[in-house]
């Protein structure tokens, strides 16, 4: 007979403690939000949650690399409109000095902005984005460029990650553009030739530098119209993120968010069926000192 009362009572016991256990839960889910608040709760739907919430993670990371991507090229372009400017204003001096119709006093008022106009583009060579050389390689904590034109950064170019198996130029190499070290133009010498030419009052050295001035300007031109198309490809990426977190978003949302209504509904149903226990055992199990003499 005690053997019988005995398991009667650790059944009134465990199912007092699975009642409250599952009340313990829902005002859990209550005060979170959440269906699963632990691995215990639903362990494939909290694999699945964490790991969605990984791949949200590495979205927001290559989203931040596009940003950045994005405001480093602007950065770029902007410079190599610059250098655009300067040497549109060194053709307008060339072809003035190939005329042959100005003076020598005009000519050396030209040299000297011909000079002038060569220091500014070794000053944009040497662009400073956030405390990186943007056209210096990897070697990004050296000025591109030293005071005689000299290149001292080196042959790579700076790439960003966008996703776990792509990247994007984020930079452009100061050798290429700006001095042809991959077989195209030598900006910075076309100027200095032009200057050399103005100063001995070379006509056929000026009419070269017409020539050498136009093919800088067509390079400088191209290498904007790539950073354009890498600006554009960078903007597709951010819009696919964009859909791609909402749908990831949209996952974890879905395999995580509790249905208030129904955790207060729920709730209700095992507070009544707790309070309906507590007193069953009350009667079942009063207390008398000669039940157990």
């Amino acid at each position: 007979m005690r053997i019988t009362q005995n398991l009667s009572y650790d059944a009134y016991v465990n199912d007092l403690t699975r009642r409250q256990e599952a009340i313990y839960r829902l005002n859990r889910q209550m005060a979170t939000g959440h269906k699963v608040n632990s691995a215990s709760d639903d362990p494939a739907a909290a694999h699945n949650i964490l790991t969605s919430k990984s791949i949200l993670s590495s979205i927001d990371q290559y989203d931040r690399n596009v940003d950045y991507g994005l405001s480093s090229l602007s950065f770029t372009e902007t410079a190599l409109d610059s250098a655009k400017d300067a040497i549109m204003r060194l053709q307008e001096l060339a072809v003035t000095a190939a005329s042959g119709l100005s003076s020598q006093e005009a000519r050396s008022h030209m040299l000297s902005e011909v000079n002038n106009l060569r220091e500014t583009l070794i000053s944009i060579g040497n662009s400073n984005f956030e405390g990186r050389y943007i056209f210096a390689g990897y070697k990004t904590d050296t000025e591109a460029f030293d005071s005689t034109g000299t290149f001292q950064g080196d042959a790579n170019t700076q790439q960003l990650k966008i996703n776990s198996s792509g990247s994007v130029a984020i930079g452009v190499n100061g050798g290429d553009v700006f001095r042809g070290a991959s077989g195209g133009v030598d900006i910075l010498q076309v100027v200095a030739d032009f200057s050399t030419a103005l100063a001995s009052n070379d006509r056929d050295g000026v009419l070269s530098s017409v020539t050498g001035l136009e093919n800088s300007f067509n390079q400088v031109s191209s290498v904007v119209s790539d950073i354009g198309g890498r600006i554009s490809r960078l903007n597709a990426a951010k819009e696919d993120f964009s859909d791609y977190r909402l749908e990831v978003s949209s996952k974890i949302s879905e395999l995580e968010d509790a249905d208030i209504t129904a955790l207060i509904s729920d709730l209700k149903t095992n507070q009544v069926a707790l309070e309906a226990a507590l007193a069953s055992a009350g009667k079942v199990f009063s207390i008398n000192i000669f039940d157990y003499l």
